[in-house]
C-alpha cells in the first residue's frame, strides 16, 4: 500500500526526525480508518464510488503519481499527454475503489448464486483442476488485487497465496483483519521457497504477484524493455515439473469482477538449464500481462517504478495537463 505522504519535503526529514514519520504513519492510519468507517455504513457499490472519489482526489497529489505517469508513458509511447494523465487519474480511482472495498470483503467473496466474481478458464478446466502437483499462479496488481485469492474456491482446487506484511504494525493489523477472511490459505513471503515447495508437492496451488520491480530479480523483457522481475516462482515450477498459470482479475460494472486463468505454461524441454527455463517461462507470462494492460490500462496498479532508471531517462518526458482536467476526462 502506498505511503500517504503528501509532499516530497516530508521525505527528506523522516530520517532526521523520527517524530515526523510517526506522525505521518498515524495520519495514514487515521485516513484509512475514516474511509473504512464510512464504507461500512453504506453498500459495497456506494463504498466503491466513495473510494473512487477519494482515490481520484488524493492520488495525483502523492509522490507515487510520477511513477504512474512514467510507467504509462513507457507502455504507451504513442499516446498523447492528455490520455496519459486521464488514464493515471482512472488508475487512482481504481485504487481508491479497492481500498474502500476492504470492509466489504465478505460480500466480494460470496460463493453463492449472488457471487460478484466470475471465473473463466482460457483452456480446459481439467488442465488446472486435475494435476498431480499444484500449479503456480502468477498475477498482477490489477482491479481489486485481493480477489485472485478466490481462484481456488471458485475453481474447485486448493490454493495458498503468498503475502507480505505492511511495514507499519498498526496498518498491518487493520489490513490483516480483512485479508484473513479470504477463502484461501496463506504463506508468508519469508517462508518462500520452503513452504511453497511443500504446498505444490501436496497438490496445492500457490499464487503470488510478480509485476513489481524486484531488485534481486532477473532482467526480463516487459513492453520492449528489460525489467527486474523475480523468476523464483517459475524456477520452482520448472524444478518440480509443474506449470505456471498467468492470472488476471478485471473490474466489470457494478462492483463485479472477472477472474481469468490462462492455460498453464510449462518449461520448454529444449531448454536444459533451469535458470534459462525460468526466464523463458516468466517472459511468456509477461506476454499475457502486456496484452491485459493494453486492453484495460486503468486496471493496472502501476504506482511503483517498474523499469530501471536508464529506461525512464531514455523515454521522452512530456508535459501533462492539470489534474482537474484529467479528472473530467476520466469521469
Amino acid at each position: 500500500m502506498a505511503r500517504l505522504y503528501f509532499h516530497r519535503t516530508f521525505k527528506r526529514h523522516i530520517d532526521r526526525f523520527p517524530a515526523i514519520d510517526r506522525t505521518l504513519r498515524h495520519a495514514e492510519k487515521a485516513i484509512i480508518g475514516v474511509l473504512w468507517a464510512a464504507a461500512r455504513m453504506v453498500t459495497v457499490e456506494r463504498a466503491s464510488d466513495l473510494g473512487a472519489a477519494f482515490g481520484g482526489w488524493i492520488g495525483p497529489r502523492l509522490r507515487k503519481n510520477k511513477h504512474v505517469l512514467r510507467n504509462l508513458e513507457i507502455v504507451f509511447p504513442e499516446r498523447d499527454p492528455d490520455w496519459i494523465a486521464a488514464t493515471a487519474m482512472s488508475t487512482w480511482r481504481q485504487i481508491g475503489r479497492t481500498l474502500a472495498e476492504y470492509p466489504h470483503i465478505d460480500e466480494l467473496c460470496r460463493l453463492d448464486d449472488k457471487k460478484r466474481v466470475e471465473l473463466t478458464f482460457e483452456g480446459p478446466p481439467e488442465e488446472i483442476r486435475d494435476t498431480p502437483l499444484g500449479l503456480v499462479f502468477l498475477a498482477m496488481h490489477q482491479a481489486n488485487w485481493n480477489l485472485p485469492a478466490m481462484a481456488g474456491a471458485l475453481g474447485g482446487f486448493p490454493l495458498d497465496v503468498i503475502y507480505a506484511e505492511q511495514k507499519d504494525p498498526g496498518l498491518e493489523a487493520m489490513i490483516a483483519g480483512h485479508r484473513n477472511r479470504m477463502p484461501s490459505g496463506f504463506i508468508h513471503v519469508h517462508h518462500v521457497p520452503r513452504k511453497m515447495i511443500d504446498a505444490l508437492r501436496k497438490g496445492r496451488g500457490v499464487g503470488l504477484f510478480i509485476d513489481h520491480r524486484n531488485d534481486d530479480g532477473d532482467l526480463i523483457p516487459f513492453f520492449g524493455h528489460d525489467a527486474l522481475t523475480t523468476t523464483i516462482p517459475a524456477r520452482i515450477a520448472c524444478k518440480l515439473g509443474t506449470g505456471v498459470v498467468p492470472t488476471r482479475i478485471e473490474r466489470l460494472d457494478g462492483v463485479r469482477f472477472r477472474l481469468t486463468l490462462a492455460r498453464p505454461i510449462h518449461a520448454d524441454p529444449a531448454i536444459a538449464n533451469d535458470r534459462d527455463s525460468a526466464r523463458d517461462v516468466t517472459e511468456r507470462v509477461h506476454r499475457h500481462f502486456e496484452r491485459w494492460v493494453r486492453e484495460k490500462p486503468e486496471d493496472w496498479c502501476c504506482i511503483k517504478r517498474r523499469w530501471p532508471k536508464h529506461v525512464n531517462r531514455s523515454t521522452p518526458r512530456r508535459p501533462h495537463m492539470d489534474e482537474p482536467t484529467a479528472g473530467r476526462l476520466a469521469g
